[in-house]
Order: structure tokens, then C-alpha cells, then sequence
């Protein structure tokens, strides 16, 4: 969900079921702001499936509302989640010299919709930044390559309909 959405580590462990729609998620960010992410089709079947193990496997012992629970059916902690996300970098190879955390997954789903074009007034809305000017800090990773792939693929002479 964190690469899917780029939401904070804090939204993410107090999500709760009403937020989740079939296409999107309610998020209250920093500052009690509301904002909307859309859901992937792949996020949408993981939630599915996360919620028929989390019915079966916490009936009757549900202690908090979150949705993302821990094994004890409890809140997630910022540590659980950071200890997960470095346990599966490990197990799919990542080496140990690369920096993984919940801040770097919304760092790369910013990275990577720029690179695959979206504008940053739609970035900077889906991150839940107070202004552009935040954003614009992603943009520094982005290679003279990749904008003039982007600018390619959104060329106005090409897209005249």
C-alpha cells in the first residue's frame, strides 16, 4: 500500500475500513486534512484479500479499529511496519546498502509517477502536500532522459485530436 498510494507511515497504521472505497481511500493527513488516493486494481484485490484472513484470523479478538492490525490483533506500531518492510527487501534481494523505509516507499511512488508523467499539481495532491513548492523537491531525481520521455509522450502536436 505504501509504494501503491504513497501515503505517510501515520496514515497508513491509523486507516480505518470506512475510508476504503472499490476505487479510492479517505485519507486524514497531516493537520486533519482529508485528501482522496485512488486504488489499483492489484491494491484493491490485496485489501480483499487481507480482509477475509483479517475476519477469520482476528474473530472474536479484535481489540482496536485499524484496519492494519498486528498479530496480537493491536495497532500497528511505526517500528512493525519499518521491521516488515526491511524483512521483505531483504527476502526479494535488496541489498542492505540501499535505505528502506516508509518514508522512502512514498519517496519512490513520487519518483516514479514523475517519471511516468504525471503533472505535479496531481502529485502534489495525491502526497497531501500543502503546496507545490514541497513537491518540487522530488523532481531532482528526475534525469534529462526521463523528461524528454515524458515530454514525448504529452507532445501537443502528437495529441491533437
Amino acid at each position: 500500500m505504501l509504494f501503491d498510494t504513497g501515503v505517510r507511515l501515520s496514515e497508513l497504521m491509523g486507516l480505518v475500513e470506512t475510508q476504503i472505497h472499490e476505487d479510492s481511500i479517505m485519507i486524514y493527513g497531516k493537520g486533519a486534512k482529508e485528501r482522496v488516493v485512488p486504488v489499483s486494481p492489484f491494491l484493491s484485490k490485496a485489501f480483499l484479500r487481507y480482509s477475509m484472513v483479517r475476519e477469520s484470523y482476528f474473530r472474536g479478538i479484535l481489540h482496536d479499529k485499524e484496519f492494519f492490525l498486528s498479530r496480537t490483533g493491536k495497532k500497528l506500531t511505526a517500528e512493525a511496519v519499518a521491521k516488515m518492510l526491511k524483512k521483505t527487501a531483504k527476502a526479494v534481494g535488496v541489498g542492505e546498502d540501499i535505505r528502506v523505509s516508509p518514508h522512502t516507499c512514498r519517496h519512490t511512488f513520487a519518483h516514479l509517477n514523475l517519471k511516468n508523467g504525471i503533472d505535479l499539481y496531481t502529485l502534489s495532491r495525491l502526497l497531501g502536500h500543502e503546496s507545490v513548492s514541497i513537491t518540487q523537491r522530488y523532481l531532482d531525481g528526475i534525469t534529462d532522459d526521463n523528461v524528454i520521455r515524458i515530454a514525448r509522450k504529452s507532445g501537443v502536436l502528437e495529441n491533437i485530436r
